[in-house]
């Protein structure tokens, strides 16, 4: 399995894998509650989906 997340590709592979797949979710989730409400409309994101957009939840 391969996630993007900002020019960064993580290859789930074991625990280390988990790891970073986790740390570049929370950074992305970061960055994204950064932005304001326009720039997240801009892109097809409400405030509220950010979470579940990120973790799929």
């Amino acid at each position: 399995m391969t996630i993007n997340f900002e020019r960064e590709t993580i290859r789930n592979a074991g625990v280390m894998g988990r790891v970073k797949t986790f740390l570049a979710r929370s950074r992305a989730v970061r960055q994204l509650n950064d932005l304001d409400d326009r720039m997240l409309a801009d892109i097809g994101v409400s405030r509220g989906e950010i979470s579940n957009r990120v973790w799929g939840n």
